[in-house]
């Protein structure tokens, strides 16, 4: 959401919010469809295969976390940044 926001504030004409619209409403298409596939997918790959795709994602997650949380304190302290 806060990407929309200051991708607005970039653009602000009626021609680039538009174009905004139009990609928040293709995304929402495509999520759905892969959304549509999940339950297949899921019962293909099986319990233990949800358990590693879980895992794999948890990890993913947490690199994303410790990325935000360094970009935080370099702002913060900017001393670490050195």
């Amino acid at each position: 959401m806060a990407t929309v926001v200051i991708t607005a504030q970039r653009h602000p004409a009626e021609l680039g919010k538009l174009e905004i619209s139009l990609v928040i409403l293709a995304l929402a298409a495509f999520t759905g469809l892969l959304f549509s596939f999940a339950a297949p997918l899921a019962k293909r790959m099986g319990v233990a295969g949800m358990r590693v795709v879980t895992r794999i994602m948890g990890m993913v997650l947490a690199a994303i976390a410790v990325g935000m949380l360094t970009q935080g304190l370099k702002a913060m302290l900017p001393g670490l940044a050195g």
